[in-house]
């Protein structure tokens, strides 16, 4: 799992990031101040920096900037309510490899996370600690998700599905992976239903989660 460290002093903000992160299957890391991250990377290697750009004290270029200088390297990204274009520009300038701008859904912040998300196409712990560690349960359910997926790709291959009725089987389809153990097909169902409901085409995305679809089916047990 991806280690994340979250810098929010907003403490709202700071258990929607943890919540969110943890449904993107990454270890979630929070803290409150400056002091604390600096700390917190000081003991812990992370994977990634999601660092708010205003916290008393100094921002997140302040801590990227010392985090930098104490050998941190990991990749950072901004978070910020105010995320203009010139702001975008200074926190691109200082060293962030993304801005996300809060509020965010966790749609959006599944698509800014995107490049670094290496998750598994099975997770049989994650999917055994969703439904109370019975393996047997975990195995019936994953052969509806198989038998489930298999339609799907099915009309979506035919172009049989209107996007009203995708975006909703997107949706169930997410909470299915929850419990299946899929974080894989998860990440695929939220960067479509993203795109579908920005009214883009989507049509990476759409290819990008059919591939995702026959990837997980063959990893699904017969």
């Amino acid at each position: 799992m991806m280690r994340v460290l979250i810098a929010d002093d907003d403490a709202i903000s700071l258990r929607f990031l943890e919540s969110a992160l943890r449904q993107l299957n990454c270890e979630a890391f929070g803290v409150a101040s400056l002091i604390d991250a600096l700390a917190a990377a000081a003991s812990t290697k992370f994977d990634l920096l999601l660092l708010d750009r205003n916290m008393p004290g100094g921002g997140g270029v302040d801590l990227l900037a010392a985090m930098r200088k104490r050998g941190v390297a990991a990749p950072a990204i901004a978070a910020s309510a105010e995320m203009t274009k010139s702001t975008r520009a200074r926190l691109h300038a200082a060293g962030f490899a993304a801005c996300i701008e809060k509020p965010m859904t966790l749609a959006a912040l599944g698509e800014v996370l995107r490049p670094w998300l290496h998750a598994p196409i099975l997770d049989d712990a994650g999917g055994l600690a969703a439904i109370g560690g019975d393996p047997r349960a975990l195995r019936a359910l994953r052969a509806m998700l198989a038998d489930e997926l298999s339609k799907l790709r099915d009309a979506l291959a035919a172009d049989a599905i209107a996007e009203d009725a995708l975006l909703d089987r997107l949706h169930r389809l997410r909470a299915s992976c929850g419990f299946c153990g899929a974080p894989k097909l998860a990440a695929a169902a939220i960067s479509l239903e993203k795109a579908l409901r920005a009214n883009a085409s989507g049509t990476a995305d759409r290819r990008d989660f059919v591939a995702c679809v026959t990837e997980t089916i063959d990893a699904l047990p017969a």
